[in-house]
């Protein structure tokens, strides 16, 4: 079953001109949205148009919205 706040919460990334970006549903409530974006939109997200954004997600249901900073296809401990 797909939770219809995935797309939603990404059409609110998009309209704020964050494209490419990819939410998924965490916690055992569902109650987290985790948010991956492109490297080009960390700091966009970090502002105050991040809290903006922050705030229209939760909006949708969601009680948390975190950025989820996994880089895909690196180990977990992998560092500089």
């Amino acid at each position: 079953m797909t939770d219809e706040r995935i797309h939603r919460a990404e059409r609110v990334l998009a309209m704020h001109g964050v494209y490419g970006a990819e939410v998924s549903v965490e916690g055992h409530e569902r109650e987290i949205a985790a948010v991956r974006v492109p490297d080009g939109a960390w700091a966009r997200m970090m502002g105050d148009e991040g809290a903006a954004i922050a705030a229209e997600v939760k909006a949708l249901g969601f009680r948390y919205v975190a950025l989820d900073v996994d880089v895909e296809g690196q180990p977990a401990d992998a560092t500089d």
